[in-house]
Order: C-alpha cells, then structure tokens, then sequence
C-alpha cells in the first residue's frame, strides 16, 4: 500500500522531507527532478556515490521516456498526411 505524501512532510531539511519530495516525483512522472533533489540532498555525503548511480539512470529512463514520445508525435503526424 503506497502513503499518502501531504504537503507539510515536505517543507524540512530532514531525510523524511526529502524522501517525500522524491516519491512526490516520482508519483507525477518527473524522473529528472526527482534525481536532482536526491543528488543535492545528499551532495558531499557517504550517500552520494551510490545516489550517483540511481540519478543517472532515473536521467536516462527520462531522456528514453522523451525520446519515445517525440517518436510517437513524428509517427501520428505522419500518419496524417
């Protein structure tokens, strides 16, 4: 069962604020913003190296996620001709 995010558990510095912002993200689908916000939360931590690797492919899965649907409109506007 997945938990509800309110606004409030948002507006800390702390570890559970920022979970909750990421997980906000990810709900509504922006995989690049969530990746910056968990980089820079844990930026100059033991965390980071291992953040690193995850933001890189949440970037990547988004950039793929773009690319798809560029594909699509260029195929539906060809479709229409």
């Amino acid at each position: 069962m997945r938990a509800q995010v309110r606004e409030d558990d948002q507006s800390g510095d702390g570890i559970e604020s920022v979970i909750n912002k990421v997980e906000s993200y990810l709900a509504e689908g922006k995989l690049a913003e969530a990746a910056d916000c968990l980089e820079e939360s844990v930026r100059g931590t033991e965390a980071a190296e291992i953040v690193a690797g995850w933001a890189r492919q949440a970037r990547n899965r988004a950039i793929s996620e773009q690319a798809v649907l560029l594909l699509q409109s260029y195929a539906s506007s060809l479709s229409l001709a």
